[in-house]
């Protein structure tokens, strides 16, 4: 399922829940104190997702989704929004779809800035043919 809701947009993912969840657009709107336009908006991918972490978790808790799951972790790394991804990597479809995986995965790993460092060579590395590992 996770790689499933990867390929979606924020907005799209956001009306599956919703309606999962058993809301209208305007009951929803409701609930989550935003302008039933603005959350269509939303939805369509015309605006994007709040940046306010606070406004992120009341509308993730309205959908009742779960800290941690999967679909709180989507909700979120999908919330992250192309417009904030640098316009020449955005244009990479392979890049844009699992971009939110590996920060993920780094941020959980929790790596000290030596080791971050030594990613980003072994990345450079591997752009020039040489072998990683």
């Amino acid at each position: 399922m996770e790689d499933r809701n990867m390929e979606k947009g924020f907005g799209e993912l956001l009306r599956e829940y919703r309606l999962k969840a058993g809301y209208s657009l305007r009951a929803f709107a409701k609930v989550i104190n935003m302008q039933p336009s603005n959350l269509s908006f939303m939805e369509s991918g015309k605006v994007n997702p709040p940046r306010a972490s606070e406004a992120l978790v009341k509308i993730a808790n309205a959908l009742g989704l779960t800290k941690g799951s999967k679909e709180w972790t989507n909700f979120f790394d999908l919330s992250a929004g192309e417009a904030r991804i640098p316009a020449d990597i955005r244009t990479d479809e392979n890049i844009r779809n699992y971009l939110p995986i590996m920060l993920r995965t780094v941020a959980n790993a929790r790596l000290t800035k030596k080791q971050l460092e030594e990613l980003i060579q072994m990345v450079k590395n591997s752009r020039k043919g040489k072998k990683i590992g």
